[in-house]
């Protein structure tokens, strides 16, 4: 890498969470590539009604992971703070710039921000960014994972009210001014263009970069999307659209293997350089 583009990335996982490796090898793998620091952000997804969601009966995944889906934050605090006690022991033990944090899905039920942040309170913790993995009603009590939503749903015209609402959660995680930055923004094109084009609901996607930059917040450019749809989280418009508002941004690999850090770093920086962003997080 030496230094010809960022030489960091804060959005990773280990098997703590959906990772397929651990936090000692994921150190080790960003040392040989060349990173100068790391930021593993394993997922923080808790909600009351987690296995009353339909995605329970059509999500395989999640039967097989249940540990990344919560119900309850009392329940997982203890092993949460094992992890974070874990990954201090392993940036002395690799003498390496290691940061703990959290990738929150970011609920709208009635208690759960100040469960959230009283759960948080009790952990050594460096930052949490929010990224959204689901959509949920208007009382935010009912929720199925995004990319089920073909699956549970026949009656498409449902569709539009789940995702305007889904933009807006986001929108409201920003204006809570409690994440470093925002994780794939337009995370719902997995769904696919027919469902979830990069110009559909541009609405409420610009209402999201309005929020990122009147409250200082900056979201990722991310690599991920290349390994699932083809094309960076976010498209190319979104990205244009924030140049415009001077939003900063994070290149992100959202790694959940060690191949997987790093990749692709290079093409994203001609992108952003494209756009003559230069507004840049880094801790």
């Amino acid at each position: 890498m030496q230094n010809k583009f960022q030489t960091f990335s804060y959005h990773s996982h280990t098997n703590f969470s959906d990772g397929k490796c651990s936090i000692v090898e994921m150190v080790r793998r960003a040392k040989e590539i060349g990173y100068t620091e790391l930021g593993i952000s394993d997922h923080l997804i808790v909600h009351k009604n987690m296995w009353q969601s339909p995605s329970c009966a059509v999500n395989q995944y999640m039967k097989n992971e249940r540990h990344i889906y919560c119900t309850d934050f009392d329940e997982i605090l203890e092993r949460y703070q094992r992890h974070c006690d874990e990954m201090r022991r392993v940036a002395k033990a690799e003498n390496f710039k290691l940061y703990t944090g959290f990738e929150v899905d970011f609920f709208t039920y009635d208690g759960w921000f100040e469960e959230l942040q009283n759960f948080l309170k009790k952990l050594d913790y460096d930052y949490v960014i929010t990224g959204n993995h689901f959509l949920f009603d208007e009382s935010g009590e009912h929720i199925i994972n995004l990319t089920d939503l073909p699956k549970i749903y026949d009656d498409t015209s449902i569709y539009r009210e789940l995702l305007i609402r889904h933009f807006k959660t986001i929108k409201q995680a920003v204006e809570s001014k409690m994440f470093k930055f925002l994780a794939h923004l337009d995370y719902a094109r997995r769904l696919g263009d027919d469902i979830c084009g990069p110009n559909d609901f541009m609405v409420e996607k610009e209402a999201v970069l309005d929020a990122l930059a009147q409250n200082n917040v900056p979201m990722e450019i991310s690599t991920k999307g290349l390994r699932r749809i083809g094309d960076y989280y976010p498209s190319d418009n979104i990205i244009e659209a924030a140049a415009k508002r001077n939003i900063c941004f994070i290149i992100s690999d959202d790694a959940h293997h060690t191949n997987e850090l790093g990749l692709n770093f290079a093409d994203a920086e001609k992108i952003l350089k494209g756009h003559k962003i230069t507004n840049r997080l880094k801790f």
